[in-house]
């Protein structure tokens, strides 16, 4: 099961998750089609489930995946469970309402509820013993936090063999119910940790992972009533020292209660704890302490990465942690539920054995291939860093710390060279430029343009004012033709049936009037009919000449269309 999910139409590639990631197990990709929008997924096998990407997206494309389902559906058919419950209950559902909550899961469903607190009672005496047979020069990193235990198998396997092999709280009272009560139900575990599904996965302990704010959205449907009083107790014992393991140090104080000649140190949070355990591998032994307490969340498990959305703000925590330190500081002095917390661990050393609670890790080492020094410059090329200063710039935009973490992760193809703020701002001085070039360009069609559409529109006015000639003329030529037609018909009315002897002198007067008149029309005919041929001629020069006009126009247009594509593809 892929714990740690992606909602990818949610994404908008801000970053944040990339940022805050402590293992650079994120995968940044252009989205299907497009050149300026990201989106960023997982890749499962490097991802630690610390929960960090979670936390830090501000666009609900982060998730995670727990068992609540199988829960429900066991809860709501009355199966016989377990419930084992994180001593961080008490702050995630602060004033009284963790044990509403946990008397409710009680008394609507087939289950027993044990605290966790009373497993890390356990996992405190387990480490003592731990040490004090390991002897003095054992070095240990503490392991009740089960994405620190997949960073080591995965990262740094090197640090498996400081790995404390005593199981986390969960897993110590897991198997303390299995081994000494002979439990075989069914066994959950209500966490603030999402990294716990691993945890179940992997050591087998305990068989599944609820987180409160699962857990807290369905009793919420259901209807539970928080204003209600409730009086809850745990089956079997409450934890005693072990409930401060929640705040950061938490095992460190308590370890220190049964050995304070250890040397015990702590560190929390993903923004020095993972570099605290790189440096840490390179310490030493004689140089370390005795214990290195290590928590992912900063604040500890009350702050976890799956608390309730609703959760108590860090000073009512804080308080509420004080008065259990208080509470155990006068127990451990008086003592009462009939064992007192001291006398609890002396009855540890009657009844446990530390190989019931040992467990054992194994190398899921993620092999990522490390580039050369050509491959760095190639990729740098690619981004345009050109020189050392452009190579680090480290201005942290991509997610990563520096230029090279990027450069590493493109060559993995886990990041792409423009979401480098770098590569977009030479990548738009590039853009700029063209615009620029395109833009002259267009300013120089655009002129053509206007100076071959007045040679069209001259041309226009040529051929109207032509045509305008031409149709007087052609209409002059019809008048003269009619006339001519008219004289020539007088003409034969007249002569055309009276013989030539009988024509006199005045009859030759008026045929040579006739004749010379129809001379005279035919010439004006001819002269017409001549210039109407010439101006048809020089329309259609002139309509030629448009037509190239128009021709060379669409050629230009063409050209300036051209232009704009090229510069949409480019820019």
């Amino acid at each position: 099961m892929q714990i740690v999910t992606v909602n990818e139409s949610n994404c908008v590639g801000c970053n944040a998750c990339v940022r805050v990631c402590p293992v650079h197990a994120n995968v940044t990709r252009l989205k299907d089609g497009t050149r300026d929008e990201f989106v960023t997924t997982i890749d499962a096998t490097a991802c630690i489930n610390c929960g960090e990407c979670v936390k830090a997206c501000m666009h609900q494309a982060r998730g995670y995946n727990d068992n609540i389902d199988t829960f429900i559906d066991m809860y709501e058919n009355k199966q016989k469970l377990i419930l084992i419950v994180a001593p961080a209950v008490r702050t995630s559902f602060p004033n009284g309402a963790w044990r509403i909550l946990l008397s409710w899961l009680r008394e609507h469903g087939n289950v027993k509820i044990y605290d966790v607190g009373f497993g890390a009672d356990i996992c405190t005496y387990m480490h003592n013993e731990y040490m004090k047979r390991s002897g003095s020069s054992k070095k240990i990193v503490t392991q009740p936090c089960p994405a620190v235990v997949n960073y080591i198998q995965k990262y740094k396997p090197e640090l498996i063999p400081n790995l404390s092999p005593v199981m986390s709280p969960a897993g110590c009272l897991a198997m303390w119910l299995k081994k000494y009560r002979g439990v075989k139900d069914p066994m959950f575990m209500l966490s603030p940790c999402i990294a716990k599904t691993s945890e179940a996965e992997r050591e087998k302990a305990f068989d599944y992972n609820v987180t409160f704010r699962h857990l807290e959205k369905y009793v919420l449907k259901k209807g539970i009533h928080w204003e209600r009083k409730a009086q809850f107790e745990f089956d079997e014992l409450e934890g005693g020292i072990g409930r401060l393991y929640p705040m950061p140090g938490g095992l460190k104080e308590t370890l220190q209660i049964l050995n304070q000649d250890l040397i015990i140190r702590n560190a929390e949070g993903p923004r020095t704890l993972y570099d605290r355990l790189e440096r840490y591998a390179h310490t030493e032994d004689r140089k370390k302490p005795d214990v290195l307490d290590v928590l992912n969340c900063e604040f500890g498990c009350n702050q976890g990465t799956a608390v309730p959305e609703s959760v108590a703000n860090l000073m009512e925590v804080e308080n509420i942690m004080d008065n259990i330190s208080l509470s155990n500081a006068h127990e451990t002095q008086g003592g009462f539920l009939g064992i007192g917390r001291l006398k609890r661990f002396k009855e540890f050393d009657k009844t446990l054995s530390l190989s019931d609670f040992i467990t054992e890790y194994h190398t899921e080492k993620v092999r990522q291939a490390v580039p050369t020094a050509n491959d760095y410059l190639e990729i740098f090329h690619s981004m345009h860093k050109m020189d050392a200063a452009s190579q680090a710039v480290n201005c942290g935009s991509c997610g990563y710390k520096t230029c090279k973490d990027m450069a590493h992760a493109i060559f993995l193809g886990m990041n792409v060279k423009e979401n480098c703020i770098h590569f977009l701002k030479h990548s738009l001085k590039d853009s700029y430029q063209k615009l620029r070039d395109v833009y002259g360009a267009c300013v120089a069609e655009v002129q053509e343009i206007g100076v071959v559409s007045q040679q069209v529109h001259e041309t226009q006015s040529e051929i109207l004012d032509a045509s305008t000639d031409i149709s007087e003329k052609a209409s002059k030529l019809s008048g003269n033709i009619a006339r001519l037609q008219k004289l020539s018909q007088t003409y034969l009315e007249q002569y055309q049936e009276k013989d030539a002897t009988s024509l006199t002198a005045d009859d030759f007067v008026k045929m040579q009037k006739f004749i010379a008149a129809i001379s005279t029309m035919s010439k004006s005919y001819y002269d017409v009919a001549k210039d109407f041929e010439e101006t048809s001629g020089n329309i259609q020069v002139q309509i030629q000449s448009m037509n190239e006009s128009v021709t060379n126009l669409s050629g230009i247009s063409d050209g300036l269309q051209n232009v704009m594509l090229e510069s949409a593809q480019n820019v």
